[in-house]
């Protein structure tokens, strides 16, 4: 018996019956109540010719199956950076072909099994690449289904049809408790988990496999399975976020500093662009005087996917472009798609030999241009290739930010001239690029994300997202605003542990079909978030309203936290704290098709300290919300009716015991939650050390008899009483300049 039985996790295998179990500790919840059996099954082969092997019918350790021995390791996990880091398990499974001659083989099932999850209990499931719909469902429920033309961008086509599939992680929750799974290694195999609920017997079918695809184990060679962790002490939110810190931190994660901020060309001209609009474009910028870091062109530049170093008509030299774009002063950026391939292109019709086939043909990668292709990254050809268009968009036109798009083109399944996986097949084309890049910034889209980890800087993870909310009929992984929602409020885990997010785009000009509570919704979402922060409109198009939407919401903060994950398919609420002073920003969405009223309570996000007046403990400042609400300090509970897919912000501080000045707010939609580096007071003075490249606006409460000095008052630091308290306290709005600010205060006698 093989077993490890760490606090919260304990898990089992035995050799001689081949059955593996994981048990929620007996201190999970009450030290008395015995354990819960979470799952219980087995580990097996999928082989090449069709044949399967499972432990528990001879397929074990130090057993003989057809000559192949399986060797199974279970152990406490390892996390230094947790402070809970003994409550998971680590399983490991690996085979070693002890014949004379090559075997191939379709997978290792690290687990299959069941667990005690019903229909009515929920999942967590993770989607494939970025566009790829991710979100908690009910364990019978399924996203709507891919149309055939969109099904080889959008599904691993090896998964099986009659399965809920959820790739490199997953969590269950419910009556028995919470089971977060999630495999830590990602350079081998699209790790993935399988289930199917059986309504009849209350419980799930679950199988976590990693796929081999085929390949050959040679006599005397030994193949691991990827480690999956097994967690069963950890909500299912904080399962998530610990499995992706350690999978970022065994992978040696690529997590900036700080995230881009920008203008994209995208979403108002698409294929349509030219270099003249993107001239016109940064000359607008800069009349606006928004403090952006890169302007970066997309899709359109190129005359067919695949020939990427041949120009179409409107532009004429990419380094004229990317140093006028320079001389700005912005970071050129460029879009390419280095694995998808028209079907017209050239490079389809002289290198036929370079492409993903079956059966001798070209592999269907998706629609988009006419039939699209997949390259074939193991081909030594296409690895030369990939260097040579790399060292001409990096070293002969300049540009070193990089959005690579359709990435998930590399790892179809198909023939390949490499005996790999198309996990292997797509890691190796994605580390060409980057040894060829050096330290360019990439942006990963349309990718699998887990095994991008280490290779790229930033990763798309949502669909795109579009001037509309919805398109009714179109699935879960189409351009929509509503779609773009979805991912980003439930793959947040993944940032600053494995890449920085992108939200992709804000859209804040007139001309969409969005209305002001959409486009404010999601300007608080990026906000609140931290990932990259994008513009896509055409600049001379946005009004005043609109510029000052997207100001708003610059600079970035580090992070944020999702409230809600895992109670349902759109969590609705998003905190930003701030931790120089323990504030926070609260973002409160209705993402609901009607009106509803909207509740935020201050005290459940910030404490409310030592004050002995329970009606004094708590300011909130509503920051974005119905246009028609006052927009005051308030004490207490905020509430307000909020329109359809709109947001109720509100920014909230713990008031001091003895009843003065307290910085409450800032106009930065986050509560300049990253900016505000400390807050002091001492004898009058309120001292705000702001780290920050420009001015910001803080919004600060101000009990009677307090009032800011006559001495301190300008134009930009003015007094307004908020509306309808009737409690004394008004609101001023303070500009302070990068680094300390002292505002001084005085009673009135």
């Amino acid at each position: 018996m093989t077993r490890a039985d760490i606090g919260h996790t304990a898990a089992a295998y035995d050799p001689d019956t081949g059955r593996f179990t994981i048990e929620a500790g007996a201190d999970a919840a009450d030290a008395d109540a015995p354990s819960k059996t979470l799952f219980s099954g087995s580990l097996g082969l999928h082989l090449a010719d069709g044949e399967d092997a499972h432990s528990d019918d001879g397929c074990g350790d130090d057993e003989n199956h057809d000559g192949l021995v399986v060797d199974v390791s279970v152990e406490a996990a390892d996390r230094d950076h947790s402070d809970d880091g003994g409550d998971a398990i680590d399983l490991t499974v690996a085979v070693e072909n002890r014949t004379t001659e090559p075997v191939r083989l379709d997978a290792i099932e690290v687990l299959d099994g069941t667990v005690p999850f019903g229909s009515a209990d929920r999942v967590f499931v993770h989607g494939y690449q970025s566009w790829s719909p991710t979100a908690t469902l009910r364990v019978d429920e399924r996203f709507p289904e891919e149309t055939p033309q969109s099904r080889p961008q959008m599904v691993d086509l090896t998964a099986p049809d009659d399965a809920l599939t959820s790739h490199a992680v997953t969590a269950l929750t419910g009556d028995p408790g919470t089971l977060t799974l999630g495999f830590l290694d990602h350079d081998a195999s699209l790790a993935r988990f399988d289930l199917r609920a059986d309504r009849d017997a209350d419980q799930t079918g679950l199988t976590a496999l990693c796929p081999l695809d085929g390949i050959a184990i040679g006599p005397g060679e030994r193949r691991e399975s990827a480690t999956l962790r097994i967690d069963a002490g950890q909500s299912l939110s904080a399962g998530l976020e610990s499995l992706a810190a350690d999978v970022g931190e065994r992978m040696d994660a690529r997590v900036p500093e700080s995230v881009p901020t920008g203008w994209c060309s995208w979403y108002h001209y698409f294929t349509d662009v030219t270099a003249a609009d993107v001239r016109t474009n940064v000359a607008d910028l800069d009349e606006w005087d928004v403090d952006l870091d890169v302007v970066q062109l997309d899709d359109g530049y190129e005359t067919a996917f695949g020939d990427w170093r041949t120009l179409a008509d409107g532009f004429e030299s990419m380094r004229d472009l990317r140093d006028d774009v320079a001389a700005a002063g912005y970071e050129p950026g460029l879009w390419l798609a280095p694995f998808y391939v028209q079907a017209d292109s050239r490079l389809a019709r002289e290198h036929p030999e370079w492409l993903l086939t079956d059966e001798g043909d070209p592999v269907d990668a998706g629609a988009r241009h006419g039939p699209m292709y997949a390259l074939d990254a193991t081909h030594p050809e296409v690895t030369a290739w990939l260097r040579e268009t790399f060292a001409t968009v990096v070293e002969e036109w300049g540009f070193e930010y990089l959005k690579l798009d359709f990435l998930y083109a590399a790892a179809l399944p198909g023939d390949r001239h490499g005996d790999v996986t198309q996990a292997e097949a797509y890691r190796h084309g994605l580390e060409t690029i980057r040894e060829a890049v050096g330290d360019a910034f990439i942006l990963g889209c349309g990718a699998p994300g887990f095994p991008s980890v280490g290779l790229v800087d930033a990763m798309r993870v949502g669909p795109d997202t579009a001037p509309y909310w919805r398109r009714e009929g179109d699935s879960a992984s189409q351009p929509a605003h509503e779609n773009a929602v979805r991912n980003v409020l439930n793959r947040q885990f993944c940032h600053r542990r494995l890449w920085v997010n992108d939200p992709d785009c804000q859209l804040v000009r007139e001309t969409t079909e969005l209305t002001v509570p959409e486009q404010e919704s999601f300007a608080a979402l990026v906000a609140l978030t931290g990932g990259s922060n994008f513009l896509s409109d055409a600049v001379a198009e946005i009004d005043g309203a609109g510029q000052r939407l997207f100001e708003r919401t610059l600079p970035p903060v580090e992070d944020g936290r999702v409230h809600g994950v895992g109670d349902g398919e759109f969590p609705d609420r998003v905190v930003c704290e701030r931790p120089a002073d323990g504030a926070v920003a609260v973002a409160a969405f209705n993402w609901s098709d009607e009106p509803r009223r909207v509740r935020v309570d201050p005290s459940g996000y910030v404490s409310p300290g030592d004050s002995q007046d329970p009606d004094w403990s708590v300011f909130a400042w509503t920051a974005l919300g119905p246009a028609d609400s006052p927009n005051g300090i308030a004490r207490g509970p905020v509430e307000r009716e909020v329109a359809p897919h709109g947001c109720l912000l509100v920014h909230c501080a713990a008031a001091p015991p003895d009843p003065r000045p307290t910085l409450v707010g800032a106009d930065h939609l986050a509560n300049a939650g990253s900016q505000v580096a400390d807050v002091t007071w001492v004898d009058g003075t309120l001292s705000v050390r702001i780290d920050a490249d420009t001015p910001m606006e803080l919004v600060v409460a101000v009990p009677v008899p307090w009032r800011l000095r006559e001495s301190a008052r300008s134009d930009s630091n003015s007094e307004r009483t908020s509306a309808g308290t009737g409690d004394g306290v008004g609101a001023i709005t303070l500009t302070a300049a990068p680094g300390t600010n002292e505002f001084e205060f005085e009673t009135r006698q």
